[in-house]
């Protein structure tokens, strides 16, 4: 059985790595037996990746649907694929897969795998395999008579060391490398979230329950991943902090063993409860941790029901500063009724706590609260303005456009920040400034090849 695995084209200014969960499901393919193929077309047109899909016939197609701002060109995909090999069965995954599944059941595909997925591809699969039913697969969305049924959840992975170990020996990670211009890869060691952001759709796609790789599982991925000949590795968790202790003894390891791989993560900024641990951090190679500022502004804050103050920003942001690691700051702008000085209020303290930042604008997400209340939530030919910073709410739309186009411009033409990217002899940190002037590049280049459209659709 040959079973193809698309990364979708996808409008966005960011960089991009590999694909951990395609990997997964890819390796899990290939231990029942399937012949597995994995394509990334995130930087390929629409044309030349429908193109590549149809080279080639299969018996199943799955084509991940994580973004909100890829799914026109998924619910476009299953069509066109439908059209050549209407016997191919074509399946889809992943975050917006799993809270907005009518937009790709309605348009061409036979199931969906909602949520934690490789539990639920491996029976699928297998029973693809053994030509048993589907019906009936914990885990799997489909239509019958034109309704959207939703089998039973699959239970959650509880014991995360049981994913596929990925040695990279089947994937080809060289094209990454040489377009971001570093040796990187992403890795996932926890999954799930214990709070309740008003904008974040976390907890809808992995559930409340907290579930972390153990120590000794992170670390034999990081000797992999030396192997590699890697600059930096970078944990993709929400918050990699939320257990401590976990933390900690995954620190004292790699430090034990001397791993020597410089490495970052993203944390909350209440996460870290005891003042050692940045003193771990630090010995261990954490040269970079992405905190969520999000506002200096406690209102807000308590409107995003973030679980953290200004004050444990502040503690946070000084002891990161103080063991000389370097913090990325983000902030969010565009609440509905946020006045211009709350606007002010985050920009100064992100400018004041660190030199590397950056301010989004505030995204309704699916599955998220705020998803509920954005008017044009039916309307896909609006998805491509997500991860575009454009403004969806409020009466200051054009206002708050233009101050972060005016932040953003501040930012790039800092020469300290230019020196940093070009000239830090640590390659983990220069990237972390090099990039954002690659996305300053895209921005642009973008804006200009489309500035009138995009202005009509946001401010209509």
């Amino acid at each position: 059985m040959k079973i193809l695995l698309v990364v979708p084209t996808v409008d966005t200014c960011y960089e991009h790595v590999p694909s951990m969960g395609l990997m997964n499901l890819y390796l899990i393919g290939k231990e029942l037996g399937c012949e597995m193929e994995l394509i990334d077309l995130t930087d390929v047109s629409y044309k030349k990746g429908l193109d590549i899909i149809l080279s080639k016939r299969y018996d199943i197609i799955g084509i991940t649907c994580n973004f909100t701002n890829a799914a026109p060109y998924c619910m476009q995909y299953a069509k066109d694929i439908k059209i050549k090999y209407p016997e191919t069965m074509v399946i889809s995954g992943g975050n917006h897969a799993t809270l907005v599944p009518e937009d790709l059941l309605f348009n061409g595909y036979d199931f969906i795998i909602y949520g934690e997925g490789e539990l639920s591809f491996r029976e699928f699969a297998n029973n693809c395999l053994l030509k048993q039913p589907l019906m009936d697969i914990k885990g799997l969305m489909y239509l019958r008579d034109g309704e959207i049924i939703k089998n039973k959840p699959r239970e959650l992975i509880e014991n995360l060391d049981t994913l596929p170990f990925n040695d990279y020996s089947e994937f080809d990670l060289e094209p990454y490398f040489k377009k971001s211009g570093l040796r990187y890869i992403s890795l996932e060691t926890s999954r799930g979230c214990v709070y309740n952001c008003a904008f974040c759709s976390t907890v809808k796609m992995w559930g409340h329950n907290y579930r972390h790789k153990s120590p000794r599982r992170i670390v034999d991925e990081f000797k992999t991943a030396k192997k590699l000949d890697l600059d930096f590795v970078f944990l993709e968790d929400d918050d990699v902090a939320l257990n401590e202790q976990n933390l900690r003894e995954f620190c004292k390891l790699l430090i034990k063993e001397d791993i020597g791989l410089d490495w970052g993560m993203g944390i909350g900024s209440a996460s870290i409860k005891d003042e050692s641990t940045f003193d771990l951090l630090a010995e261990s190679r954490c040269v970079k941790v992405n905190v969520c500022i999000e506002s200096a502004n406690t209102r807000l804050l308590k409107a995003y029901r973030k679980p953290y103050t200004i004050e444990d920003n502040e503690k946070l942001c000084k002891n990161l500063n103080k063991h000389r690691i370097l913090i990325h700051n983000h902030g969010v702008i565009g609440y509905f009724d946020e006045t211009i000085r709350e606007i002010l209020n985050t920009y100064f303290f992100l400018i004041r706590t660190s030199p590397l930042w950056h301010i989004s604008i505030l995204e309704p997400r699916p599955g998220s609260d705020y998803w509920k209340d954005w008017c044009g939530k039916n309307d896909s030919s609006k998805y491509n303005l997500f991860g575009k910073a454009n403004v969806f709410w409020g009466s200051k739309k054009l206002l708050i456009y233009v101050l972060y186009r005016f932040f953003a411009l501040v930012y790039f033409l800092s020469p300290i920040r230019a020196y940093k990217a070009f000239f830090e002899k640590n390659k983990g940190v220069s990237y972390s400034y090099r990039i954002q002037y690659y996305v300053a590049y895209r921005t642009i280049k973008e804006n200009l090849a489309g500035m009138f459209k995009t202005i009509l659709q946001v401010f209509k």
